[in-house]
């Protein structure tokens, strides 16, 4: 690292991480604002997790949410695993994997690749995997992500699925999930202004039909088709035994 990047770490102790960079959890900012041509910009800045600096406080200006790259299953990695690790570098592994698992539980948005799994299914799949998430994305190809994006707490959610796909050169796809939260955040605080009240996620609009996802001061025009209001109906639970403590 150079003298200069040294000093930008010391003067900004919360620093973005730069494009092209794969991070597998990151804190994402978004601020949405009109473009030169009318289309809605969502600027998507992403930082570490934990920022160097035990001073460092996030500025009350950013709206900051945890986005993460869904890991993939241990038992997927372990059949990869070199045969002449040792036991300890596989320990590492397995520990490494498994707080990245932790760190997606807690995550506002998850993103995965659907590989080859119908794209419905997968994200039906990751939804069920991570059900506190407000949004989350399966990468179907080299430009398109499949997202739904959550407008209920209750058990059978609801919310839309849409299709994003970049129109030229695609900006990082990890972040179109955060760029359509990013949107519902900013119509939330629209409504908010103009009711003089909190209006919930339920009444949320369909998504525009395109966006321009801005990382590093360079859009990228998506857009947005296939808005279906989706409703996911929980799985059965399993009969409960009548000895069982629900009965006591």
């Amino acid at each position: 690292m150079s003298g200069a990047a040294d000093e930008g770490l010391m003067q900004h102790p919360m620093v973005a991480v730069y494009p092209g960079a794969r991070v597998p959890t990151a804190e994402v900012d978004t601020h949405a604002l009109a473009g030169p041509d009318g289309t809605l910009q969502v600027h998507v800045t992403r930082y570490p997790v934990e920022p160097p600096g035990l001073m460092w406080q996030a500025p009350s200006s950013l709206h900051l949410h945890r986005m993460a790259i869904e890991p993939r299953p241990w038992d997927e990695i372990q059949a990869r695993i070199p045969a002449s690790w040792t036991e300890e570098q596989r320990r590492k592994l397995s520990l490494e994997n498994l707080h990245q698992s932790q760190l997606a539980a807690s995550a506002a948005v998850v993103v995965a690749h659907a590989g080859d799994t119908p794209a419905l299914l997968a994200l039906d799949s990751l939804r069920r995997r991570r059900a506190a998430a407000q949004a989350v994305g399966v990468i179907t190809d080299e430009r398109t992500v499949l997202v739904w994006l959550s407008t209920s707490d209750l058990a059978a959610a609801s919310g839309y699925t849409v299709t994003m796909t970049a129109d030229a050169e695609p900006s990082p796809l990890s972040l179109y999930p955060s760029a359509l939260l990013g949107w519902a955040l900013w119509w939330r605080e629209q409504a908010d202004r103009l009711t003089d009240e909190h209006v919930s996620f339920e009444e949320l609009p369909p998504p525009p039909l395109e966006l321009d996802v801005v990382e590093a001061w360079t859009p990228h025009r998506v857009s947005l088709t296939a808005h279906e209001r989706t409703v996911f109906t929980p799985l059965p639970r399993p009969p409960r035994e009548p000895d069982g403590p629900e009965y006591g």
